[in-house]
Formats: structure tokens, C-alpha cells, sequence
């Protein structure tokens, strides 16, 4: 079952700036990035292409 948009937490720009405020603390963490830099590497990658890829359609 499908969850009404209307009824979410957040809206999606809510939501992207919450991952990239999370990912901002990871980062910032030496533990995180040195048992995580490759994962971290590839979220922000992925991260970064879907702002493009939002801004290209609004």
C-alpha cells in the first residue's frame, strides 16, 4: 500500500537537506570517514547527482 504524499514528515526538500546535513556530520567524523569513506564517497556522489538532476527538471 502506497503512503499519501500529503501525509509525509517532511517534504522532499526538507528531506534532502536533513541527508545532506547528516551526511555533512559523517563526514566531519574521522571514525565515520575512516571506516566508512568509501560508502560515504558514494552517497555523496549519488547525493550530489540527484540535487543536479532536480534542478534540471524544476
Amino acid at each position: 500500500m502506497q503512503k499519501n504524499v500529503s501525509n509525509s514528515r517532511f517534504s522532499r526538500d526538507e528531506f534532502c537537506d536533513l541527508i545532506d546535513a547528516h551526511l555533512q556530520q559523517l563526514e566531519s567524523s574521522q571514525d565515520a570517514r575512516r571506516q566508512y569513506a568509501a560508502v560515504l564517497a558514494a552517497l555523496r556522489s549519488n547525493f550530489e547527482a540527484f540535487q543536479k538532476s532536480r534542478l534540471r527538471k524544476a
